[in-house]
């Protein structure tokens, strides 16, 4: 793992009230499959306005001369509650096209327009808020201001080794930063970054690409402005639409394929509200990661959190991260710490969180993991399926019995010897070690139980994973249709015999139940990903339950 900023030891609260969320983004980081997104809220601290004072500058400027219309709007526009019911978005774009008036009446056009001018009048307008933008930025400190920024250097690293950062914002902070830290050998044949405002862009660096879906206005007008920005009602409108369509194809598949905290959003952005409820509607497994951002001094009581958690969880599958600056700086150094400093400052908190999936067959276990490969998954099986596995037992030859045990204990050793190498992580895993217990007569778990665990331990040299049980429930006539469609067609006898050992072998064991009759995949998933998150970790002693088994008396 990366050994950035490994010496740093930040405070324990973040580990204390999210342990999951970090050394889930730890992982990501490490499988570069980590992303950000940037809004407005990051760059306030370093002179860039917000948008409703952009708003109020680009008003005031000498070539918009907008201020007496601005005072009409607001006196037309006050509601019943005396708050101005006009949208900025709206309001902008009544600043453009008052702009683009004067612009046509000075010139003395009259009816329709040419293109050429048409868009002379667009750049000139990008000037004004190029000009408006950067208006209280002194170009002699910025890099200054830029490394002393409360956090955003902090991130740097984990924007080198991302896919994709995404940035809602017009400015080239985040390009500057990244140039400001090129090597000896980047500053002989690369700026440190690419950048693009196309929403479907080919990348020629596999990293360090930063993508403003709203538009690009870098420091310097003339090096790479976007030809249009998304600041208006029609542009938004238009934007949406695009996102409906498919042209954010590649924004949705980073969504789809990533992991993204998104840091300075206060997700009033249509699109990408859109793309986040359709992330959760066809990924109901895949979780991304807001921060609220906390002012300094800035009191939240318990109830305004869990409110604000629960409905972005619920609407955007948003993890919500309540941070101050300090926090949000820590937990960028918590990600990028490595395995070992990692270990040493949190030798007291839960690093690692393993969940076993349970069920009959065709209760949806291998479908449920499948919505969850933004964690560290194992397959049911590590090797070829044996034939016989697909059917009842009372078809399997006699003879074949001894030889599958061995072969599906030996399943469960790799899988428990591959969970044992990882010391910290989110890990889900098709079945767990007890599923061979219920299959044969329960006469045969005794020695199942002390065969599957000298198997597993190898000789007492491993131990078995302890593990959170997910049990997903289900009945047998929709067990029936279910097995139907990966062509099983077994009996209800068999099926109901192998929920009685379900239960045999279960019943005592600590268990979330998530029952999945009349449910659809993605609602089990939801399912799973609230027990996963929201609830505590509860594991059980796997190894343990196997050694009743293994030392009960013989009857």
């Amino acid at each position: 793992m990366a050994k950035g900023n490994g010496n740093k030891k930040p405070a324990p609260g973040l580990m204390a009230v999210a342990p999951k969320a970090v050394v889930h983004l730890r992982a990501q980081h490490h499988r570069k499959r980590l992303g950000l997104i940037f809004g407005s809220g990051a760059g306030k601290d370093l002179g860039f306005p917000d948008w409703s004072e952009l708003v109020e500058r680009i008003a005031a400027d000498p070539d918009v001369d907008a201020g007496e219309l601005m005072e009409r709007i607001k006196v037309s526009e006050v509601s019943d509650k005396g708050q101005i019911s006009k949208s900025l978005a709206s309001l902008t774009h009544m600043l453009f096209s008052h702009f683009r008036d004067s612009r046509i009446n000075a010139a003395g056009f009259s009816g329709s327009i040419g293109l050429l001018e048409e868009q002379r009048i667009k750049s000139d307008w990008l000037k004004i808020i190029h000009k408006q933008l950067y208006k209280d930025i002194d170009y002699r400190r910025r890099r200054r201001l830029i490394d002393s920024h409360p956090y955003l250097t902090a991130f740097r690293g984990i924007i080198k080794q991302s896919p994709l950062t995404v940035n809602y914002n017009f400015d080239d902070t985040v390009e500057q930063m990244l140039m400001h830290a090129r090597t000896s050998e980047e500053l002989l044949k690369t700026k440190g970054y690419e950048v693009t405002d196309r929403p479907n862009a080919q990348f020629q660096k596999d990293n360090s690409v930063v993508y403003h879906p709203n538009g690009f206005l870098p420091a310097i007008f003339e090096d790479g402005s976007s030809t249009e920005v998304v600041f208006s009602d029609d542009a938004f409108q238009d934007q949406l639409i695009n996102a409906a369509t498919g042209k954010y194809l590649h924004l949705s598949n980073h969504l789809f394929r990533n992991t993204c905290i998104l840091i300075g959003l206060s997700l009033e952005d249509t699109t990408l509200q859109s793309l986040l409820r359709q992330s959760a509607v066809t990924n109901p497994g895949h979780i991304h990661y807001i921060v609220h951002f906390l002012p300094k001094g800035a009191k939240f009581d318990e109830k305004t959190r869990r409110t604000i958690f629960r409905a972005n969880f619920s609407s955007y599958n948003l993890y919500t991260l309540f941070l101050d600056a300090p926090g949000i700086k820590n937990l960028a150094e918590f990600i990028l710490m490595d395995e070992d400093t990692f270990k040493l400052n949190n030798s007291e908190s839960c690093r690692k969180f393993v969940y076993y999936l349970v069920g009959s067959i065709g209760a949806g276990k291998s479908t449920a993991a499948g919505n969850f490969r933004n964690l560290i998954t194992y397959d049911e099986w590590v090797d070829e399926r044996l034939p016989e596995l697909a059917v009842p037992e009372k078809e399997v030859k006699s003879a074949a019995v001894e030889g599958i045990d061995k072969w599906v204990a030996e399943q469960f050793k790799k899988k428990n010897m591959s969970l044992d190498k990882h010391q910290e992580g989110i890990h889900i895993i098709d079945r767990c070690p007890l599923d061979p217990l219920t299959f044969g007569p329960p006469e045969n778990r005794k020695a199942k139980a002390s065969s599957l665990i000298e198997s597993m331990t190898c000789g007492s040299n491993y131990s078995i994973q302890q593990g959170h049980v997910i049990y997903l429930d289900c009945d047998v006539s929709e067990l029936r249709i279910r097995n139907s469609f990966k062509h099983k067609y077994w009996d209800d006898d068999a099926v109901k015999a192998l929920m009685n050992s379900l239960d045999e072998v279960y019943g005592a064991v600590d268990k979330s139940v998530v029952s999945t009759l009349g449910r659809s995949a993605a609602d089990v998933a939801k399912e799973i990903a609230r027990i996963i998150y929201l609830d505590d970790y509860t594991p059980v002693d796997i190894g343990g339950e196997l050694l009743k088994f293994a030392e009960a008396p013989t009857s």
